[in-house]
């Protein structure tokens, strides 16, 4: 039924967008190539698995989980991405080595600890089952994602865009020597940002883990996805980001049920055809001016 693909495209769309707007802050707001995004996904999917083993209780692990990656992302940036910085060392490639071999650090150090069994959260009895509207019938948790995912989007760009926060991190980027001036400790923001941006990467991994479960490689496969809806939407720019994640959502479900065999390598075509026309991604105007 076309409403029920429509929506299975959403429900892809949204946990990809939660995913892609941590790594659209870190990436293209502050200009660090955060190939380990995909590590604080695993962490946040395990963190929150601990917490229901510990309380008994989705929402708490929903809530408590995303805190332990916020907390690594913000003492990586702090402790390790900003001294590289004051070396001079803090290109693409430098960054993009020490994240993606955290990525690998994770994945063992989550097999070594917890095996490579697939584990799960439960749902909680009023997200178990289907919901009937609009006369079709649907996964309650479906639903739930495609809301939560809208509702992430809309407090990410009200942060970025219409608070001081969000001025405070573009102005540091722009003049950071200016912001220290004005008594702000930009080299804490920045720290916070990251942590924030990886604390998103967490609350996908819990929102991920009822219905894709939870192993120590979870977060490789999600990366690419992540990074696709990353470029194709702009870097930088939070609008960018939830068009990019309807476009792959959308791609990668019409494909599988039209074209199976060419669904690998949809998205990838898609991105190799916006590259050419539009090498800024389809948001020319990002939300994010850096």
């Amino acid at each position: 039924m076309l409403i029920v693909q429509i929506l299975n495209a959403l429900q892809l769309s949204m946990l990809v967008l939660i995913l892609a707007l941590g790594l659209t802050v870190i990436f293209g707001l502050m200009d660090t190539l955060n190939l380990g995004h995909g590590a604080f996904y695993t962490i946040g999917a395990y963190a929150g698995w601990l917490i229901y083993g510990a309380t008994g209780s989705f929402w708490v692990a929903l809530v408590l989980a995303p805190i332990v990656p916020g907390i690594l992302g913000a003492l990586l940036q702090y402790l390790v991405f900003r001294p590289l910085v004051a070396r001079g060392r803090s290109s693409h490639l430098d960054l993009a080595l020490i994240t993606f071999g955290m990525l690998f650090v994770t994945i063992g150090v989550t097999d070594f600890l917890f095996g490579s069994t697939f584990s799960t959260i439960p749902l909680p009895k009023i997200l178990q089952g289907q919901t009937e509207f609009i006369g079709i019938v649907y996964p309650t948790y479906r639903l739930f994602i495609i809301l939560v995912g809208a509702l992430v989007g809309l407090l990410v760009w009200v942060v970025l865009d219409r608070t001081m926060v969000g001025a405070l991190v573009r102005a540091g980027i722009s003049d950071r020597d200016m912001v220290s001036a004005m008594g702000f400790d930009i080299d804490k923001i920045f720290a916070a940002v990251f942590g924030a941006g990886c604390g998103l990467a967490g609350f996908a991994g819990v929102v991920a883990a009822p219905i894709l479960s939870i192993h120590p490689r979870m977060g490789v496969g999600i990366l690419i996805s992540t990074l696709l809806v990353v470029l194709i939407g702009g870097l930088g720019s939070v609008r960018g980001s939830i068009i990019g994640a309807f476009v792959v959502g959308i791609v990668e479900t019409v494909t599988s049920i039209f074209l199976p065999e060419f669904s690998m390598v949809s998205v990838y075509v898609l991105l190799a055809a916006i590259m050419i026309v539009r090498p800024q991604g389809l948001s020319s105007t990002p939300v994010i001016v850096r």
